[in-house]
């Protein structure tokens, strides 16, 4: 039940009728302590604390990018209270060298490495994948979500099943990272079709010509298990082509790369990961966009999870108690979430956001992308950062609390989601890399206000 926990007077003002310093209650961000320390109020000055508890919801939204990313995500993963979620990879490749084989080069192998720098769930199960060509090529401006697809042949180049290594600390291009690779061949066929185009200088030569030529890879998770999900990163990945000619002692390969960028060329982002999840338990009826369960049936934990469409929905339904018969004036306000006992940090969201809902649990959306509430005292979205130190996210909301309280904007409730990213025309959008998810304690979360009244005029 939402309730105001604590109401604290902090300071007492006599009446004054000095109204040219009202935009100081509508302005100040000062330290709790000091507040009320400079402000007068217009008829019975003041201050207040208060701690309002809030009531939270794990609810279901859609529309979640995955396109332009800098991880391929592939893998099966499972967790007892969120379900089963399964990823697949679309993805384009070229070589950046040029081709130099000959009519009578004999092909050696085919070899695919996937360099994996993170993973999530249980490494000791083998997985399977299957590998298939496309049929459509994948484009640099079109927006993928976790739910797109694009035509692909049906048959398949290559099964390939593994159980993943652990990680390790290894130096790749220079740069010190935790990975390991998944190596395998791919078929001959294959191989033998990409060395033949030494003859198309133009296929030859790579960039957007092979790309016509090769649409790209669809890697798909061959079945849903309670296994692992592995990041893979398109700068590391690659796939190789070994031959030799006759009478040569070298050993000739060329690489086609996932990634393809250097000082004249910016990154080619054709790839989006392909995210399906089954969910579980009382979560299992989150179907469409807006469905909502209550804290209190879970309970009392709600979640956000990246990449599923998983979010917390918060609702103050008692702020307006605050007002009575007053005038309101916010001097700070904070909303904070507290993650739940024993957190496994390695499976923890970094960053959340905060955006508007319409009143039906989705986010609200204009011709920018979602509608986001912008951080106090800067242009960019309002997101805070986890502490381990206090297991807490904090929000500063206190222009979004005087815009609810003056009647500025609706209390229709704020959606907790992942980070969301924009860009510098401001178009925001909640792109996902990762499952990464972070369960919530509702009766944790909390809105602290820090406000004077101005009662008003009989």
């Amino acid at each position: 039940m939402t309730s105001i926990s604590l109401k604290k007077l902090t300071l007492r003002w006599p009446a004054l009728k000095w109204l040219g310093i009202i935009s100081l209650f509508l302005s100040s961000c000062d330290d709790p302590k000091e507040i009320g320390s400079d402000l007068f109020s217009v008829e019975v000055g003041l201050n207040y604390t208060d701690t309002l508890t809030v009531n939270s919801s794990t609810v279901l939204i859609d529309s979640i990018y995955t396109g332009a990313n800098n991880s391929l995500l592939l893998g099966s993963y499972f967790h007892p209270e969120l379900g089963y979620v399964t990823s697949d990879v679309f993805a384009q490749i070229a070589n950046a060298d040029t081709l130099n084989s000959k009519e009578n080069s004999i092909l050696d192998s085919l070899k695919m490495s996937l360099v994996y720098t993170n993973f999530q769930g249980d490494i000791t199960q083998p997985q399977s994948i299957n590998v298939y060509r496309l049929k459509d090529s994948l484009s640099r401006t079109l927006n993928y979500f976790t739910n797109s697809t694009v035509a692909y042949f049906p048959e398949v180049l290559k099964t390939h099943t593994f159980t993943p290594k652990p990680l390790y600390a290894k130096s790749v291009n220079g740069d010190s990272v935790q990975y390991d690779t998944l190596k395998f061949h791919m078929g001959l066929a294959l191989g033998k079709e990409l060395i033949s185009k030494y003859k198309d200088k133009a296929i030859s030569g790579g960039g957007s010509s092979f790309r016509d030529f090769f649409k790209g890879f669809y890697i798909q998770t061959a079945e849903t298990k309670k296994a692992a999900l592995l990041n893979f990163s398109p700068a590391y990945s690659k796939m190789t082509l070994h031959w030799h000619n006759p009478g040569d002692t070298l050993k000739y390969y060329l690489n086609y790369y996932f990634s393809l960028s250097n000082t004249y060329t910016p990154e080619f982002n054709a790839r989006f990961n392909q995210i399906r999840s089954k969910k579980v338990g009382l979560l299992a009826n989150l179907v469409k966009s807006g469905d909502k369960i209550s804290s209190l049936k879970t309970n009392n934990t709600t979640y956000v999870q990246s990449g599923t469409g998983i979010v917390t929905k918060i609702d103050l339904p008692y702020l307006t108690k605050l007002k009575g018969n007053n005038n309101v004036a916010v001097n700070k306000a904070e909303l904070v979430f507290q993650g739940v006992d024993n957190l496994d940090l390695g499976q923890t969201i970094g960053q959340l956001s905060l955006i508007e809902s319409d009143g039906s649990n989705r986010p609200i959306r204009n011709t920018y992308g979602l509608k986001y509430f912008v951080a106090e005292g800067a242009a960019g979205v309002q997101t805070a950062t986890y502490n381990s130190f206090t297991n807490t996210y904090s929000f500063n909301v206190t222009t979004i609390m005087q815009a609810l309280l003056t009647g500025n904007k609706a209390n229709l409730g704020f959606l907790l989601t992942p980070a969301i990213s924009a860009d510098a025309s401001g178009n925001a959008k909640i792109s996902s890399e990762s499952v990464r998810f972070i369960p919530l304690n509702a009766l944790k979360a909390k809105l602290k206000i820090y406000y004077s009244y101005i009662a008003k005029a009989k």
